[in-house]
């Protein structure tokens, strides 16, 4: 936002000016979300968490427990902040400093790896490692700490019924493109030498997600006319059973979350399954990585078209169902075509999940208490997003990858159980 918007931005007064404001800088940021959301989710191909991250984790010399901590310490750091930043975000006007400054801390961890990898990688692995999980530590802090202000700032530009196909455009072209970008990064990781052609990916990835933050720095803001003074942290959170009594329903919503994030504890293992029974070359990596990518952008637009006329819920139990069913692929599979489906079912169930787990929070609370609400439910989460790689990790190792895929599978389905038995769709209940 240009200063002459921010101070026009500031003297707005009434709902009416506001709502005025939102409609006259509608073209303008989804124009400026849609350019963020698309160079996010290329950088996300590049350097996938399902292929690239674990087997550069691996390479590095991490064992399977090792690799299921590292990549829970990414999920703590990311999702136990935001509770705490709730409270500060919800009595400020303006929400988009805190969201630009701590998602541009994160972006500059990839840079960091980059080069610890590049400089270390081949003669002291362990201190590429250690340098991997710090920066993923410190800037996963900074961008936990901003999620709530970013998911706030769209809810304050977004109307609630464009939300879904803005995530679905957005995220759905980038995961396209991301197709491309799966595919070049597999062909560095067969044509150059390690560990240059790891860093590498990590400088691509790092100049996508330059662009993407100059999207959300172009964000036009509307200020909040309700805030709520921050208490004492304290009294903050001694408030918290009361606000969970007083809304069942997201009370019964939050007990389905741990119970899907738990299903997630297989998904960092199948490509290192696929690796280990199959033999993978940069190539088949990059192809796995393409597969998932481009089932990310086809269902993001299936997606955000369903959340719009039916509701979050929905889209989040046909994702866990499409989670389950990959953990069923790649145990049933017999050859390489398994894998491919199962990935295609992990690309399905991810962008369910960041079409509607997020945005359905904004439905439940008012404007005024979103913040509290976002931090609540991804701070909540997170003991148990932390739990399922080390959980996942520790039954491929004693049990072996089978016994994995039979549980991580059941838990899904369990999930999806709970959340369309117990939990109403807040649109229909009457939900902000």
């Amino acid at each position: 936002m240009s200063f002459s918007n921010f101070t026009s931005a500031r003297r707005l007064t009434t709902p009416q000016a506001v709502q005025e404001y939102v409609q006259a800088n509608l073209r303008w940021n989804l124009g400026a979300g849609i350019m963020d959301a698309i160079f996010v989710m290329l950088a996300m191909q590049i350097v996938s968490t399902e292929t690239v991250m674990p087997l550069l984790i691996t390479r590095l010399g991490a064992s399977p427990v090792l690799l299921g901590t590292v990549m829970a310490i990414n999920s703590v750091v990311t999702f136990v902040p935001q509770l705490f930043a709730a409270g500060i975000i919800e009595e400020r006007r303006f929400k988009k400093p805190v969201s630009v400054v701590g998602s541009g801390i994160d972006r500059l961890g990839y840079l960091l790896i980059g080069i610890a990898v590049w400089i270390w990688g081949a003669n002291a692995p362990t201190l590429a490692l250690a340098v991997f999980v710090l920066a993923r530590t410190l800037t996963g802090s900074a961008l936990g700490f901003s999620v709530p202000a970013w998911l706030t700032l769209i809810g304050k530009v977004i109307p609630t019924r464009r939300r879904g196909i803005f995530l679905g455009i957005g995220r759905g072209i980038g995961s396209l493109l991301g197709a491309g970008g799966a595919l070049l990064a597999g062909r560095i990781l067969d044509t150059q030498p390690f560990p240059q052609n790891f860093a590498l990916c990590f400088f691509l990835a790092f100049g996508a997600f330059v662009l993407s933050w100059t999207g959300l720095t172009i964000t036009k803001e509307p200020p909040d006319l309700e805030t709520r003074p921050r208490p004492p942290l304290k009294a903050y959170f001694a408030g918290l059973p009361a606000r969970l009594r007083a809304d069942r329903n997201f009370a019964a919503f939050l007990i389905a979350r741990p119970v899907t994030a738990l299903g997630t504890m297989a998904v960092s293992f199948y490509i290192v399954y696929a690796a280990q029974r199959f033999g993978l070359s940069g190539a088949a990596v990059g192809a796995l990585t393409a597969t998932n990518a481009l089932s990310q952008g086809i269902m993001y637009l299936v997606w955000g078209l369903i959340a719009d006329r039916h509701g979050h819920k929905l889209v989040l139990c046909l994702g866990n169902a499409a989670l389950a069913a990959a953990a069923l692929a790649v145990l049933l599979s017999g050859n390489l075509l398994g894998v491919y489906l199962a990935f295609a079912l992990v690309g399905s169930s991810l962008s369910a999940e960041m079409i509607s787990a997020t945005s359905i929070l904004l439905e439940f609370a008012s404007p005024a208490e979103r913040p509290t609400y976002i931090g609540l439910s991804n701070t909540l989460v997170a003991p148990f997003r932390v739990l399922a790689p080390i959980i996942g990790g520790a039954l491929a190792t004693s049990l072996g990858f089978g016994t994995l895929f039979v549980v991580a599978a059941a838990i899904s389905l369990l999930g999806v159980a709970w959340m369309a038995l117990r939990v109403v769709e807040p649109r229909n209940a009457g939900g902000a």
